[in-house]
């Protein structure tokens, strides 16, 4: 009894000696931007022994004695965060992932890919440690160690690559610059290397429909990229990387902290290519040689109550490819020599303005953005030409509904689209303008419910016009339920809408001498509805970290833009779809640690995507593989001094479109065969200086004749788009880096 009245008496005092308390809230950024709370955090008063942790919502309450001081917060794999309040109240307190031992940071203390455990949208993080794994020259090249995603060259000439989500081509997957849509229309078939891996900060992967804030694009997935940040932890860094091909790149990035509230960043990259290459000796280089200017500059205020990101961009690249013989300083129509040629530049201007109000998880964001983007382009005789136009906006306020439990968020968005395409096929006389204008004005609310800590339900619907569409509604719905304190059930469904640029999203038929054959002149407006489940489970294997996801998703179209190559192989048929077009796709991941410092990711990925073409019925996608096989491993020695990673992905067989009706000599099997890719690389690191080489291809495996008819490059048959695998050899590379002030 005695000691729960001195208790009382010692709690009784020391309430009295401490006059005020902070209150506040501690919370974390999801890929969508959202303020997810952190329960279990830790604080502390500086200088004392007092301390107190995060409630279930992330509220936190700490009395504070006399003077004000600092506060402390700290968490299991997130980086320490030091405060002075300025209020007593509301107090909202901001971690991010990666912890931290005094003034070095420890990446390796946490998973270079990992599943997000609280967002109900499946959705996988790649940070800078996983993008380091390979030469990571541009966004096309990051996710060579990435089960979900595939990349592959469009066409045997161009050097174009595209990438393919749940089976399906990338254009049905949104791509997102720092939550802006971004790599619009004509941009999809070059725009991933005009994002240099050195810029980039992380990559977040989210399969199925996204959140309709973002809009309703989002058919797939969507794929997010955050560039480094003007205060982020590297303050600068210098990149210089070249291979055997004759590709040389430079990066340098710096940010300049001005004072409390400024920061900004600028960020410059070239590459040049100073060889030409013809190693299976058809006649043809390899890869063009290109040549790319890129600068980027970023701006970042930040205070209680406001933050703003704004930044604007310049891009100029040319590629020139073809025949060996071809001549660039000859017009196309003068010469017998088969080229290429590629000129484009790009401008870009984006403004994110946050206003945080003093009711938790209370907020009021804009977003601006303009991007105008020109090509000039020539594929043998045939011209194309672009000159494209975005302008968005998107006012978004969020907060919550009784308590926290409640939140939502509810906005406005506007797109215009100014699309001028100009096209010259081999028959015609006069160039034809193919491109269009598009308004869309949409509003949109969305509801999360979090009724504890295992269980979140986001339901969201949209409403948008088109100038061109009319109205149309877009539900989307995510669950996720934590039924153990290791596995994680998710469920999502909803819809998906957007305008297709038909010749835009598929330069890489313009590489042949097929005849394009349009039922219409405007674009139908392409619907599908995405389903999709997925497993996550945390586990400890031999008291080694293990993690296993199962999915499984399904996207059916109800309209679509159907190109078809089927019908002739020396013709592109482009119509409205009328039947079914559908995709299954079903994928298991491991990522184990079986020891430390020594991550080994496998998975495996099976495709079912199928097509109601005319005439001829239901059957196979051609050009898409059928089953994906990866398995990468990653070793670095104690203070990750030196680094090494292997990956090996296996590629499944793929449909191959129609040969009928070319010269015997030209004609193909109806599949591809299967083959394994393997890249390797191994990493010196130094206090401020990293040296690494590695390999691509290093079983140097190849497709046969990737160009048909290479030998008569303007007769009927010619085509470079058939491409299912490595076009070129095994390929070695090397780097230096260097960071500032380290």
């Amino acid at each position: 009894m005695y000691r729960l009245i001195l208790s009382a008496i010692i709690f009784f005092c020391c309430t009295l000696a401490w006059a005020d308390s902070y209150k506040g809230k501690v919370y974390e950024l999801d890929a969508k931007g959202n303020k997810v709370p952190i329960p279990g955090v830790n604080i502390m008063v500086e200088g004392t022994s007092h301390g107190t942790v995060t409630d279930l919502n992330g509220n936190f309450e700490i009395p504070v004695e006399g003077k004000k001081k600092g506060l402390i917060f700290s968490y299991v794999g997130y980086q320490k965060v030091r405060i002075l309040p300025k209020t007593l109240d509301q107090i909202l307190v901001e971690m991010t992932q990666g912890e931290e031992l005094g003034e070095v940071t420890v990446a390796k203390r946490r998973a270079s890919t990992s599943f997000s455990k609280i967002n109900p949208i499946q959705a996988q993080k790649l940070t800078g440690a996983e993008l380091t794994k390979c030469a990571c020259c541009n966004l096309s090249e990051s996710f060579e160690t990435n089960a979900s995603v595939d990349v592959s060259f469009s066409d045997a000439v161009s050097g174009a690559k595209t990438i393919k989500m749940l089976g399906l081509s990338g254009k049905y997957s949104q791509m997102m610059i720092e939550n802006i849509p971004a790599l619009r229309g004509a941009q999809n078939s070059y725009g991933l290397e005009y994002i240099p891996g050195t810029w980039m900060q992380s990559i977040q992967i989210s399969k199925g429909t996204s959140a309709v804030k973002s809009g309703a694009e989002s058919m797939t997935g969507q794929i997010n990229v955050e560039l480094k940040e003007p205060d982020g932890e590297e303050k600068g860094s210098f990149y210089m990387y070249g291979n055997q091909d004759g590709k040389m790149e430079w990066n340098v990035n710096y940010g300049m902290k001005l004072n409390d509230h400024w920061s900004t960043a600028v960020f410059g990259h070239y590459e040049d290519t100073f060889r030409e290459m013809d190693n299976n000796n058809d006649g043809f280089l390899d890869r063009p040689v290109t040549r790319q200017y890129n600068f980027f500059n970023k701006w970042k205020y930040k205070s209680d109550f406001i933050n703003w990101k704004f930044g604007w961009s310049i891009l100029d690249e040319s590629r020139d490819g073809g025949q060996v013989d071809f001549d660039k300083n000859i017009s196309p129509f003068d010469q017998q020599a088969y080229g290429i040629g590629i000129d484009s530049k790009k401008m870009n201007a984006y403004s994110k303005l946050g206003f945080i109000f003093d009711r938790p998880s209370t907020s009021l964001g804009t977003v601006l953005k303009w991007d105008r983007y020109t090509r000039d382009s020539f594929y043998g005789r045939q011209l194309y030409d672009v000159d494209q136009q975005n302008i968005y906006g998107s006012v978004i306020f969020q907060s919550f509904l009784f308590n926290t439990n409640h939140n939502y968020s509810v906005g406005l968005n506007y797109v215009n689209d100014r699309n001028r395409n100009k096209i010259q096929f081999l028959e015609e006389t006069e160039k034809q303008d193919i491109g269009f204008d598009e308004e869309v004005i949409g509003g949109f609310a969305e509801y999360t419910f979090t009724p504890t800590d295992d269980i979140t339900f986001l339901a969201g619907l949209r409403y948008d016009h088109s100038s061109i569409h009319g109205t149309y509604w877009t539900p989307r719905m995510h669950f996720r339920w934590a039924f153990t304190g290791s596995s994680t059930l998710r469920l999502s469904a909803g819809k998906g809408y957007r305008t297709p640029q038909v010749v835009a999203e598929n330069t890489r038929y313009l590489a042949s001498s097929r005849v394009w054959h349009f039922s219409q002149t405007t674009p139908t407006q392409e619907e599908a509805w995405n389903f999709g489940v997925s497993l996550i489970n945390n586990w400890h294997l031999w008291d080694k970290p293990l993690t296993l996801s199962l999915d499984y998703y399904r996207t059916d179209f109800t309209n679509q833009m159907v190109v078809d190559l089927n019908q002739s192989a020396h013709d592109v048929y482009v119509y409205a779809l009328d039947g079914k077009s559908f995709s299954n796709s079903f994928q298991v991941e491991a990522r184990y640690e079986p020891m430390d410092r020594f991550e080994l990711t496998t998975a495996f990925r099976i495709n079912d995507v199928q097509m109601e073409f005319q005439n001829q019925g239901l059957s196979s996608v051609p050009l898409l593989a059928k089953y994906k096989g990866l398995v990468s491993a990653s070793y670095s020695t104690n203070m990750k001094k030196w680094q090494f990673d292997l990956t090996a992905q296996f590629n499944g067989v793929q449909e191959l479109p129609s040969s009928d009706g070319r010269a015997p000599e030209y004609s193909h099997a109806q599949e591809s065969k299967p083959y394994t890719m393997l890249m390797g690389q191994i990493t010196k690191n130094y206090r401020a200086w990293s040296f690494y080489v590695g390999g691509e291809n290093l079983a140097n495996y190849t497709q046969k004749n990737p160009i048909i008819a290479a030998s008569d490059p303007f007769s009927k048959d010619f085509d470079s788009s058939q491409v299912w695998g490595p076009i070129y050899g095994r390929m070695f590379y090397f780097g230096i880096k260097y960071v500032f002030d380290y």
